[in-house]
Formats: structure tokens, sequence, C-alpha cells
């Protein structure tokens, strides 16, 4: 089931990238972003409370660790989407998008160093294409020619 998430996940998001370009016209990238985050914390919050989620037993229940880490993670996201959007104001939404999915490496690398969870050889090896899929897509012809020079 968590394949399906997965697709539907990375759909949404590409949707919502379409989206914010195409609403970026005439405005500050970071109203936008502070606009969909707050739009975003209603959708969450009523989802979360249809689905009996969000209980003052169950807040009462995190320790201070999980705040720690709830904390971290929404800071990680919100500087992501403040960066990302930034970009995507000035930048092309191809290049822009492929140069963020460089996050599947940089989580890779940190579940290995900081979560000591592995990495297969065929994991390395995909990793790998992504960081090349990620320079072929966003690095200008001649800027890439000249690297190899």
């Amino acid at each position: 089931m968590y394949i399906l998430y997965a697709l539907l996940g990375a759909i949404m998001a590409s949707v919502g990238t379409i989206a914010a370009k195409a609403g970026l016209k005439g405005i500050d990238s970071n109203l936008l972003t502070s606009l969909r985050g707050i739009f975003m914390a209603v959708i969450v919050t009523v989802a979360a409370l249809s689905f009996g989620k969000l209980t003052t037993s169950g807040i009462s229940l995190l320790t201070p660790r999980n705040w720690f880490f709830i904390t971290l993670s929404a800071l990680g996201g919100a500087l992501s989407w403040i960066f990302f959007y930034q970009a995507l104001a000035g930048g092309p939404t191809v290049a822009v998008t492929v140069i963020d999915r460089l996050s599947l490496v940089f989580t890779a690398l940190l579940a290995l160093f900081v979560l000591s969870e592995g990495i297969t050889l065929q994991a390395g090896i995909g990793l790998l294409l992504v960081t090349l899929g990620t320079l072929l897509v966003a690095v200008p012809y001649q800027t890439f020619i000249a690297l190899f020079k």
C-alpha cells in the first residue's frame, strides 16, 4: 500500500508545483509559500480530526524527544518550501524540480549516516543515476560539456 501512497504523493507534489508556478506570476514567492502553508495546515488538521488522529490524549503522549524532531522536521520542511518557491519564481520549472529531487540522494545519505540504514548496491546505482539525471536535465548543455574538457 505504501507504493500507492508514495505515487499519489508524487502526483500531488507535481500538481502543487505546476499550480504554484502558474500562481507565482505577479506575486512574491514568500507570500505564496506562506499562504500555501496556512491552507495546508487547515487541510491536514481537518484530515487528522476526521480520522480521529488529532486528540488531546495523543498530543499528551508526545515526549520532549518527539517535540524536538517534530520541530526539526517542520523547520526543514518550511525552509525547503521557501528555497524551492524562491527558485521556482526565477527558474525553469523542470530544472528547479529536478534539482529539488536531489533530496532523494541527500535523504539516502542522511539515512545511512544518521539512522544507520544501509544502501544496497542496487540503490547506490539508482542514486548515482538520479544524480546523473539531475545534471543532464538541470545543467545547460554548454556548461555540462565544459565539465568534461
